[in-house]
């Protein structure tokens, strides 16, 4: 007989009331920090609030009007009673700059495919971000922070996730060693910090044991649809049987939707995005903490160029991505320092980067030295396990062979390169060049773009300005802009023309093709010619030329990963292997499908018993969605 390894009952009861007046406080909030448990206060103020964790908690406690307080309380007996006063908030009157900083406030709410896992397991996220003000929405932040805290309040796992219109999947994989206990999914935004972390996003990760079971809450019932139904084909299922879930009635949007086992996955107590999408419109009133963190549109790095001697210099900074796809020039402050917002990449990068000194544009020996960014001292409370366990006999997750077999090794990344072959059927410029001027025929001013001066008919670079500018002469454009587009071995190179060539080392240039006209091949980017800068061999578009020119590696995006589950009906799927999956499916992205609406399809397992198909996510319309079904699956 299994063990019961359930955590003491604990009750704590109170009375919450006025500070000053001593009269008490009816519907007064108590929240159990970063656990689904909350209760309110009757109307003589007084609250019961069972079914807490042992050990140390925090409380939140706030009714309307007043200002909110936190307590920390160390539950060792069975019943703990407590006085709580609150005080009359006192808000001051906010300044026009901190009334409109306040119509940004942002909320996010994430999504989990279950409510707690064990090591091994991957935890697939699907983020929400909701604002305040919703004409706002085009100004939102483009970046989300997705943080794993251990019980030592310290961060195990940090991820920064690309948003797209306020919606993103994510994953983070829990190693097999991962030590168990509760576990804190904290998100954010770095625009969130100017109204104070108690506005981020927590959620209790519970990691069991492997031999642990969780105990499912017999009166936790399923949240009512609001006339939303989940349908599928049938209501009972065989094993390895498809199983074809529509939703034809629900407003298009942005929904992700699990399917897990019950028998594996129990239900216990766990917030819902309906019961914790909107903002609290009282909070347009408070003022910020601060002001000092802008709004992220992409990748952002703080930096600061100094020179030989270690001093901060104003130069004209050009960077240039290892691949050469991207190229920017910027000037720094009268210190050196420079922000860049809004880069989107994923992994890691190198950039070249040069720096230019008054207005000859002589070139600036120096480094660049990144910020590094600070982020807050944790000093979270992390609470016990919410719900009961029971000690089991058995592993209680069989990981699906099917992913990965036991015996497969996961690689290293390898980076794969090519060189362009000479008798290929692509020899250069589409249409036929203008011009061709060879390395040799130019002048080695150290980058390509002054070395061009006077070698190309009607090529026009002006320095004059900063940055430089470069187009050919010739009657009017139908384009806003006139700049040629660049190709590095026929690859289109983003950013300013002037720049990349500027930053191009002529000594990896093997020759040089050109076309003036307006050249259709290309579409709308070889509207203003092209040019056309063939490398050396041994050189091509991912050459490290480090002798030449310092670099600076940059951290991305996580790249999530994808869901995999297995197609019985596939005639390249491997029947052999055992099918014991606790999620059975996970699907962040439901596309919508015209008058069928919304559907999705997946496999049952080898586990018989009852499966549970829950769904969650905001409509166009900005209201949140909620849907639960539970289907039967027998041998």
């Amino acid at each position: 007989m299994a063990a019961s390894t359930a955590p003491a009952q604990v009750q704590i009861k109170g009375r919450v009331i006025d500070a000053v007046t001593q009269k008490p406080l009816v519907k007064a909030k108590i929240q159990a920090q970063y656990l689904p448990l909350e209760t309110n206060t009757n109307s003589f103020g007084v609250f019961e609030f069972s079914g807490l964790p042992s050990g140390e908690l925090e409380l939140k406690v706030s009714c309307t009007g007043y200002a909110f307080v936190t307590l920390k309380v160390n539950l060792k007996t069975p019943v703990t009673t407590l006085m709580i006063r609150l005080e009359e908030e006192q808000l001051p009157p906010l300044s026009p700059l901190l009334s409109e900083l306040n119509r940004y406030r942002e909320k996010v709410f994430v999504v989990t495919d279950k409510p707690y896992y064990y090591p091994g397991e991957i935890i697939w996220t699907k983020a929400f971000l909701n604002q305040l003000d919703s004409t706002k929405k085009d100004s939102l932040s483009r970046v989300l922070y997705l943080e794993l805290i251990n019980k030592q309040s310290q961060v195990w796992a940090r991820q920064v996730l690309s948003l797209d219109s306020g919606r993103l999947a994510g994953s983070i994989i829990l190693p097999d060693d991962l030590p168990s206990g509760n576990y804190i999914l904290r998100a954010y935004t770095r625009f969130m910090y100017n109204f104070g972390t108690n506005h981020f996003f927590y959620k209790s990760i519970p990691v069991l044991n492997l031999t642990e079971r969780a105990l499912p809450f017999s009166d936790t019932a399923a949240p009512v649809s609001e006339g939303y139904v989940i349908q599928t084909n049938l209501n009972s299922y065989g094993l390895r049987q498809r199983v074809d879930v529509t939703l034809q009635n629900l407003p298009q949007g942005n929904y992700a939707i699990a399917v897990t086992d019950l028998t594996q996955v129990a239900r216990i107590p766990e917030a819902t995005i309906r019961q914790n999408w909107y903002l609290d419109k009282s909070i347009d009133k408070e003022p910020p903490v601060s002001i000092d963190q802008i709004v992220e549109k992409g990748v952002r790095f703080t930096g600061q160029f100094v020179s030989e001697y270690k001093t901060g210099k104003q130069v004209t900074l050009s960077l240039m991505r290892e691949d050469m796809s991207e190229a920017l020039e910027f000037l720094t402050d009268e210190k050196g320092w420079f922000q860049v917002n809004g880069l989107k990449f994923y992994d890691s990068i190198t950039y070249f980067y040069k720096a230019k000194r008054g207005k000859k544009g002589s070139e600036f020996y120096g480094r660049i030295q990144l910020e590094k960014e600070t982020d807050d001292v944790l000093n979270l409370i992390v609470p016990g396990y919410w719900f009961n366990t029971e000690s089991a006999q058995s592993t209680q997750r069989m990981l699906a062979d099917y992913l990965a077999p036991p015996e497969v090794k996961m690689l290293e990344e390898v980076e794969v390169r090519a060189n362009r072959f000479e008798n290929s059927q692509q020899k250069g410029i589409r249409g036929g060049a203008d011009k061709i001027v060879k390395a040799e025929g130019l002048l080695n001013f150290g980058n390509l773009l002054l070395s061009l001066q006077g070698k190309i008919p009607g090529l026009l670079i002006n320095c004059a300005s900063n940055p430089c500018e470069i187009r050919f002469s010739r009657a009017g454009s139908i384009s806003t802009s006139t700049e040629p587009l660049v190709l590095i071995n026929d690859v289109p190179v983003g950013g300013s023309a002037a720049t990349v060539l500027q930053n191009l080392d002529i000594n990896m240039v093997d020759r040089i093709e050109v076309s003036r006209k307006m050249n259709v091949l290309y579409g709308e980017q070889g509207r203003n010619g092209i040019i056309a800068v063939y490398l050396k061999e041994g050189f091509n578009r991912f050459s490290r030329p480090e002798d030449t020119t310092p670099t600076i590696e940059l951290r991305g995006f996580n790249r999530p990963l994808t869901f995999v589950s297995p197609d019985y009906k596939s005639i390249v799927q491997d029947q052999t292997v055992s099918d014991y999956r606790s999620t059975l499916y996970w699907n962040p992205e439901l596309k919508y499908e015209g008058p069928k609406g919304y559907g999705a399809t997946f496999f049952t397992s080898d586990m018989p018993g009852n499966y549970r198909i829950v769904l969650q996510g905001v409509t166009n319309q900005n209201q949140p969605v909620y849907l639960e079904k539970i289907i039967s699956v027998s041998n």
